[in-house]
């Protein structure tokens, strides 16, 4: 199964040969993602990424979460993921990221968007909901281009000290 976005993209489900592209990227731009994903700093060596592709894949098992990869010709250069799947109330979370030589390009914009399309066609999902750090405007940014409204904010102990996230909410 694969989500086509354009000529060039599409969403495939997470598997085991995109562990070493997926790694890559991460650890090259260690320094722009680690602000928002923390577990980057820990992240060294293509195993770990081998490790959440198939512990991502059982999760997909057990209808928990859908991740996808995001492949540019075939190659993947960033992940999407609808996380924490409620099936009971049809709603879901939605996290991503992307290699940063791809950004404000649309790319993601249109990967969720057709995420949730898949989502409403397949699943019948209804409600979606994307938080992302008050300091991550292109995160907000993709949210509010898709669609998203800001609903309120909270506050998370981090590492070292408290973050506010917003919290976006799509109905469909």
């Amino acid at each position: 199964m694969k989500i086509e976005l354009d000529p060039d993209f599409c969403l495939h489900p997470l598997q085991p040969s995109y562990a070493k592209s997926l790694f890559g990227i991460l650890t090259g731009h260690r320094s722009h993602f680690s602000r928002w994903l923390p577990f980057v700093n820990d992240l060294f060596s293509i195993e770990q990424t081998e490790k959440y592709i198939r512990e991502s894949q059982l999760l997909w098992a057990a209808k928990r979460d859908f991740s996808f990869a995001i492949l540019k010709n075939n190659r993947a250069r960033g992940l999407i993921s609808a996380k924490d799947l409620n099936w009971l109330e049809k709603s879901t979370e939605l996290g991503y990221w992307l290699d940063p030589t791809l950004q404000n390009k649309g790319i993601m914009t249109n990967a969720l968007n057709c995420l949730i399309e898949f989502l409403i066609r397949e699943h019948g999902f209804r409600t979606f909901w994307i938080k992302c750090a008050q300091s991550n405007l292109s995160s907000q940014r993709v949210a509010i281009k898709a669609g998203f409204a800001l609903m309120g904010v909270e506050s998370r102990e981090g590492r070292e000290n408290a973050e506010i996230f917003h919290i976006y909410c799509r109905e469909a």
